[in-house]
């Protein structure tokens, strides 16, 4: 058997009563290391996220108008 970082770890008794005898898989495995992409550009992610938002931003202010619009049509 051999341990996998955040998904699995093979302890002994001695350890699971060192953790009073807790099988809560938090207290044994831990969590997997992350990941480090080389490639990642930061900045334009953000950029990229900036603009989707700018974009949804405008989206919901057309959609509040004609909301509004079909409200008065409706007479409420």
């Amino acid at each position: 058997m051999q341990d996998v970082p955040g998904l699995c770890k093979v302890v002994s008794r001695a350890d699971i009563e060192a953790a009073d005898w807790s099988l809560t898989p938090g207290r044994y495995v831990g969590v997997a290391p992350a990941e480090a992409d080389e490639d990642f550009d930061f900045g334009q992610t953000l950029r990229d996220i900036h603009m989707g938002l700018a974009d949804l931003n405008r989206e919901a202010v057309e959609l509040a108008a004609k909301i509004q619009e079909n409200f008065e049509e409706l007479g409420i």
